[in-house]
């Protein structure tokens, strides 16, 4: 799920203090465990400079932090994070949803539109309404500007502690939590930690903004009391606090607010859902991305699908039929995972998770013509869905026919250019089908979205010296090489 990062910890702080001084201020940003100490506050720096000081961090959170490279988990996340955002407060609608590969139950978000959840909060999230209702309270702190307001009394810290702070967040990301808790114990010993969270009344208004966000968006508003439960009574029985308590403290007093509110908004009547379907099938999809022995977790999903069927209640069986579907793939167990698909694509026939677990199930275990075949059925309704398409290259790919796998990566990167993913499978791909020009430029797209601007430049280099008397092609390598260059000084000078 990850894609190798480079930058030491240390360049990375310095890298991201220069781009703080631009603006005369303290930005301490969200990661794994804390979260974002904000930039400058609202009337200092505009909504536009906010957007790209995020970005210029959302490149350091690549470089140091696993990422989930799932498409249909990313799809899913983008569907229901910009459905949200539309019953949002938000007016910056440039958002950038993130999978963050950890079993931590956390979620964030950051200036610039960045929203990121642990695959945890899969694990932890019982439905699809309390699922929405931890991103609705984080699309809360952003439109609501939370993170500029926060920083108010910080901002004459010195740029020093700043970096030796960024430095501690990341090591947070890659080193664990305890690793960055101790580092940064030590760099800002005498810090009050109420300033490494957001203030009781951000907190509380979040809470209240969320709800309403939820519950215009068609969920269930009590699931945000819920999820808060959930978590609370979580840090009573376990040894360490779930992440997301430690930088968002729930109180009982601020359950019973949030309880309050939503009932306020249950008793307008608005018809919601706990959710849906595909929620609990992404659900387990996380949980069998996360497993370390597919082989234990089939053996007791199956047991589980076995009680279930003896049980009254068979509401879970779907989803315990595609949790053993999945992980039977990835034992190579393919007469297991027929027999489970065979009774869910019967319930579900138009299902697009499943009908893509389908095909990639025929290409795997030896018929990728029919695989494909079934998603290029799908595509005729949904020409441009990101996890179709990329199902059809990784189809493409199981049956060698690299040229064409090629052309729908190029196809998606075009739909999707600031995808690190996408860049780093068109590449391996391009490798495959001798096409070492376009290897080069989007290596380059891919180190350069992940922060490695000189990684990026080396490749658009041996691009354009591979040009050769291709004028067209040679000039276009020339003014993206040229725009990198201009953008690496810039931050070097900032």
């Amino acid at each position: 799920m990850k894609r190798a990062g480079f930058l030491s910890v240390f360049i990375l702080a310095a890298a991201l203090t220069s781009v703080l001084s631009t603006y005369s201020s303290v930005t301490m940003s969200s990661n794994l465990n804390l979260p974002s100490l904000g930039d400058t506050t609202s009337g200092i720096i505009s909504q536009q400079e906010e957007y790209e000081l995020g970005r210029s961090w959302l490149k350091a959170l690549r470089n140091q932090t696993p990422m989930v490279s799932d498409p249909q988990l990313k799809d899913y996340l983008e569907n229901l994070i910009f459905r949200l955002a539309a019953s949002s407060q938000l007016q910056d609608h440039r958002l950038v949803p993130l999978v963050i590969d950890s079993p931590v139950l956390n979620a964030f978000a950051a200036p610039g539109g960045i929203v990121g959840v642990n695959t945890g909060l899969f694990l932890n999230a019982e439905t699809e309404a309390q699922f929405a209702a931890v991103l609705a309270h984080e699309l809360a702190h952003l439109s609501q500007r939370h993170y500029a307001r926060n920083v108010e009394e910080a901002r004459n810290k010195s740029i020093p502690n700043a970096a030796a702070i960024l430095g501690s967040i990341l090591i947070m990301a890659t080193a664990g939590g305890d690793a960055g808790a101790a580092a940064l114990t030590s760099t800002v010993a005498g810090m009050q930690s109420a300033r490494l969270r957001f203030s009781r009344q951000f907190e509380r208004e979040a809470d209240n903004i969320g709800i309403t966000t939820l519950a215009k968006a068609g969920f269930d508003p009590q699931a945000m009391p819920e999820i808060f439960e959930q978590m609370n009574k979580a840090s009573r029985y376990g040894s360490r606090p779930p992440e997301f308590l430690l930088t968002h403290p729930v109180t009982e007093n601020r359950i019973a607010d949030s309880r309050a509110r939503a009932d306020q908004m249950s008793a307008q009547k608005l018809r919601t859902t706990k959710g849906s379907q595909n929620y609990q099938f992404m659900r387990m999809r996380a949980a069998v991305l996360n497993s370390n022995n597919h082989h234990e977790m089939a053996r007791q999903l199956n047991k589980e699908l076995e009680s279930g069927l003896n049980s009254a209640t068979k509401s879970s069986q779907p989803t315990t039929r595609y949790g053993l579907a999945l992980a039977s793939m990835k034992t190579r167990n393919f007469k297991e995972a027929e027999r489970q698909m065979a009774v869910l694509m019967q319930q579900y026939p138009d299902n697009p998770h499943l009908i893509m677990t389908q095909a990639m199930l025929e290409a795997e275990s030896g018929n990728p013509t029919k695989g494909l075949t079934r998603i290029d059925k799908a595509l005729n309704t949904n020409p441009q869905s990101y996890p179709l398409l990329a199902t059809r290259a990784e189809i493409l790919l199981e049956q060698q026919n690299y040229l064409e796998a090629r052309d729908e990566l190029q196809k998606l990167s075009r739909l999707r250019p600031d995808d690190p993913d996408t860049w780093f499978e068109l590449a391996e791909v391009q490798g495959l089908a001798d096409d070492i020009v376009g290897l080069h430029q989007s290596r380059a797209e891919y180190f350069f979205l992940n922060g490695n601007t000189d990684d990026a430049i080396k490749h658009l280099q041996y691009a354009v010296k591979m040009a050769g008397d291709n004028f067209s092609l040679k000039s276009k390598l020339q003014q993206k090489l040229t725009d990198m260059q201009n953008y690496r000084q810039k931050i070097r000078n900032s």
